[in-house]
């Protein structure tokens, strides 16, 4: 399991376009918009892609300017309640 703590950058233009396409990937959330370009996101895996997989993914949308991890965790699965 990873868990990624990511600051994404884009002009302030694309932030609704670029906030509609995050909010329909798996594993993906929007945690704060500051209104300046920037926007934070808690990524986690999910069974079809990796948090990484999915991070490399949006550093390459063309409205993204740059992508910020800052903060990383992995470990094991949490154990079935």
């Amino acid at each position: 399991m990873s868990v990624l703590g990511v600051v994404l950058r884009m002009r302030p233009e694309h932030v609704s376009d670029v906030s509609s396409r995050l909010a329909t990937l798996p594993g993906v959330e929007l945690t704060h918009n500051p209104g300046d370009g920037r926007l934070v996101l808690v990524m986690e895996d999910c069974e079809q892609i990796s948090a990484a997989a999915q991070l490399g993914a949006i550093a390459l949308w063309p409205d993204v300017l740059g992508t910020s991890l800052v903060f990383e965790y992995s470990g094991p699965d949490a154990p079935a309640p």
